[in-house]
């Protein structure tokens, strides 16, 4: 899980004994667990006073999709557990807004949203919008992160957000194009965490075999999949950039292209720092952020299969991040320049304040 990239495990737990065997390991390794335990609902001081000590530990899993009925003793067991620990995180991770109404009470996904962060005071904002199906993108995953975003910086709460790694229902196998659209799809509304589902292929309950559950970054006995490259691949980018989107600010979001997301914003007019700025109308995500005194434009390619070409010139000094080593180089003023952005991917430019 190291090897990959995966500094953190949320994983189900059956006994004290494969919790404490676990941490050992995940300490051994270098990274942390949230742990779900069910003797976590039974008996939260035991539970949390036989853990909390443990310096693998990052944190305590409560549940995975609740319902609006289920905020007030969410927001009681969060509070129980930070009586004996308040220096590790509670997890716990929303519905995406492709949800039934039935299962959030009729809500609006939005007012969901907000009636979750007001009744449980929880320390980030957690959910999981699953966006590819049978390689083609949902409508609605764009708004999904953009009340996401909008919310997160309301209530000054980072979010967590997640990809797909894994064949299940219409979810297909796992390719590096759609990856690298989730994830950094993602990092350009502002996640600070990034999360995969599922590291280990599901295989021991009849609806996952029925599912066919299957090419999860490793599969049922711990072995690499071929989705273990395309995710390594993918952190290993990521963490290039980190210093780009580590503690960064999503200022404004926008989309280029004959169709424009529902709940999304189109861009209307190029950035001000460029002179020419064109993908040919080809679709593209446009994010601007700042993190301290840097200032970026990032631009995504939003096609699982096509290259797209960004012609641009800059009247601005301005430079460009290499996306394999993470470091700058100067673009000239004079110049006209044409970056090709292959599918999924995306190219930063980045000037001071």
């Amino acid at each position: 899980m190291k090897s990959v990239g995966i500094d953190v495990c949320y994983t189900v737990f059956n006994s004290t004994e494969e919790v404490n065997k676990a941490l050992n390991a995940s300490y051994a390794a270098n990274t942390k667990l949230i742990i779900n335990i069910k003797t976590l609902q039974i008996d939260i001081k035991n539970a949390v006073n036989q853990f909390k000590n443990h310096p693998a530990l990052y944190g305590y899993a409560l549940a995975d999709e609740p319902g609006p009925n289920q905020f007030a003793d969410l927001r009681n067991d969060l509070l129980e557990i930070r009586r004996f620990d308040d220096k590790h995180v509670v997890y716990i991770n929303l519905h995406p807004n492709y949800v039934p109404q039935e299962l959030i009470n009729g809500l609006s996904y939005e007012t969901y949203v907000k009636n979750f962060i007001t009744e449980v005071p929880v320390q980030f904002i957690s959910f999981d919008h699953y966006p590819i199906v049978k390689n083609k993108v949902r409508d609605n995953w764009y708004e999904n992160l953009e009340i996401i975003r909008r919310l997160s910086y309301q209530y000054n709460l980072p979010f967590w957000a997640f990809a797909c790694s894994t064949i299940h229902y219409n979810y297909l196998q796992p390719t590096l194009q759609a990856m690298k659209l989730q994830q950094f799809g993602n990092l350009l509304y502002g996640a600070q965490v990034l999360q995969y589902f599922t590291y280990w292929t599901l295989t021991y309950e009849d609806n996952w075999i029925k599912e066919k559950y299957s090419y999860s970054i490793v599969d049922d006995k711990g072995n690499p999949t071929p989705t273990f490259s395309i995710v390594k691949n993918v952190n290993d980018q990521i963490q290039k950039l980190a210093w780009v989107f580590l503690g960064s600010k999503t200022n404004h979001v926008y989309h280029i292209g004959n169709q424009i997301p529902t709940g999304s914003f189109e861009l209307k007019s190029i950035p001000q720092e460029f002179q020419k700025f064109s993908t040919h109308n080809k679709a593209a995500v446009v994010s601007l952020m700042s993190n301290n005194q840097s200032k970026f434009i990032i631009v995504q390619n939003k096609s699982l299969t096509e290259i797209l070409n960004l012609d641009y010139q800059i009247k601005k000094k301005m430079d460009r991040v290499n996306n394999k080593t993470g470091k700058t180089e100067n673009l000239l003023l004079s110049k006209k320049y044409t970056s090709n952005i292959l599918p999924g991917d995306i190219l930063i430019f980045t000037y001071n304040k």
